[in-house]
């Protein structure tokens, strides 16, 4: 029997509809056939965990880059991509970063991602580099800072206030910075 079920999101739309497809599958069945013979193998199982002060988002913006293997999702480019976990850090100082991986842990999570408005908000947390360290230490799950692209009205503004202008922030940046026709389908 299954522990739970996780959302299995087809970057590949249904050719009668624009919606894409979605199929609930058990966990730890990633060898199960869908669709009259599609297989579903090797996934990476990803959890999220989102800044406090955004805690009514519905993961919209994460969701659709997650599908489209955009922003940090697109290391996964060709491999299927399925959400485990999504929760938030529970408000500074991010007390449930100490609890949900473990969670996630046991749905099977490869790997844990610190979702974009940790950085994109005014200011970014100032936790982020611990999160990091400690999921990395403690749970013994990678992460990656980011999620989405960085929407480009967020991109404006944090260039304009020199935010990001250390040299750690071309790090964590990486993943999400893209190119500005991207960032401006965030916006």
């Amino acid at each position: 029997m299954s522990e739970g079920w996780v959302i299995k999101l087809n970057s590949t739309p249904n050719p009668v509809t624009p919606q894409p497809r979605v199929v609930y599958l058990p966990l730890h069945d990633s060898t199960r056939r869908l669709d009259g013979g599609e297989s579903v193998s090797n996934p990476i199982r990803v959890g999220i965990i989102i800044c406090d002060r955004y805690r009514t988002c519905a993961g919209g913006k994460c969701l659709r880059a997650l599908r489209a293997h955009e922003g940090a999702f697109k290391a996964y480019e060709g491999r299927e991509v399925q959400l485990v976990g999504f929760t938030t850090c529970a408000g500074c100082p991010g007390g449930n970063v100490e609890y949900a991986p473990e969670e996630m842990k046991k749905n099977g999570v490869d790997v844990i991602h610190l979702a974009t408005g940790l950085i994109v908000g005014y200011p970014p947390c100032p936790h982020i580099d611990y999160f990091k360290t400690f999921i990395t230490e403690k749970h013994g799950i990678p992460v990656v800072i980011g999620t989405h692209p960085i929407p480009e009205k967020y991109y404006l503004t944090h260039q304009a206030c020199g935010t990001w202008s250390g040299p750690e922030w071309a790090e964590r940046l990486a993943p999400t910075i893209g190119d500005q026709p991207t960032r401006l389908t965030y916006d």
